[in-house]
């Protein structure tokens, strides 16, 4: 699984752009990232529970088998969570789909969460 999408957008330099079944990835701020969690020496915020939960979490998003469309395995972040999804950072995203800065009824409309994840909101 590659850190980078083809877009050259990684980390907080990529926005998720939803629309029908398809989900892209274009250069952005911080909606759209490779699943997988960042490792870091113990501290008092992330303990050895944490780097073991950290290391399990990585190694069955690894263990995923890849996409048969080449699409990458992201997260993508929203106002009630995180979710896990195949995102094509080749493709030129929809210029009417859904945009990180819709509402969150309609955010949560194109990714079809459900509603208990839907209605979280974040702090």
């Amino acid at each position: 699984m590659s850190d980078q999408g083809p877009t050259g957008c990684v980390g907080r330099q990529c926005d998720f752009v939803v629309k029908d079944e398809d989900a892209t990835c274009e250069t952005g701020s911080s909606t759209c990232s490779v699943a997988k969690l960042l490792e870091a020496e113990p501290s008092g915020f992330h303990d050895a529970r944490l780097i073991e939960a950290t290391n399990q979490i990585n190694q069955i998003l690894e263990g995923i088998p890849a996409d048969s469309r080449g699409r990458t395995l992201s997260l993508l972040h929203t106002n009630s969570g995180s979710l896990l999804a195949w995102v094509d950072h080749n493709a030129v995203a929809p210029p009417d789909g859904v945009r990180p800065d819709a509402d969150d009824a309609t955010i949560a409309r194109a990714l079809r969460l459900k509603s208990s994840a839907a209605g979280a909101g974040a702090n």
